[in-house]
């Protein structure tokens, strides 16, 4: 699916995504992504966690849509992110990954908001 066709498939409006400049890849917000796996009644298991000392940590997880599987891993380091609540960031790079796995869209070039902090908050249209 390409970014037109994911927007109108799950009803996302102009806010939901955007096209990065640098990289020419499209970024959708996690909420976007949320209501893409609400929609999909994509299936989340309990994640396993791995961390030392609450500044490094990894969830490694799987979800499941109709009859597919697919697993990833949510990480957040103090080099990779700034948000002060890791674990609920790793949560959502978890989440979003998942969703957009078994939706197909990293074939069309297509992340999370929450996948790196340099696509928070810019809308950068080319």
């Amino acid at each position: 699916m390409k970014i037109n066709e994911i927007a109108e498939k799950y009803e996302l409006k102009k806010d939901d995504f955007w096209q990065h400049a640098l990289s020419g890849n499209w970024i959708i917000t996690h909420d976007a992504c949320e209501k893409i796996a609400h929609k999909e009644n994509i299936k989340f298991k309990l994640p396993t966690v791995f961390r030392d000392d609450n500044k490094n940590i990894a969830m490694l997880g799987s979800a499941e849509m109709n009859d597919v599987q697919v697993w990833t891993t949510g990480e957040v380091s103090i080099n990779n992110c700034k948000n002060p609540y890791p674990f609920a960031m790793a949560e959502k790079r978890l989440k979003d990954r998942l969703t957009l796995k078994l939706i197909n869209a990293y074939e069309y070039g297509i992340f999370s908001d929450s996948e790196a902090d340099s696509f928070k908050n810019k809308p950068e249209i080319i």
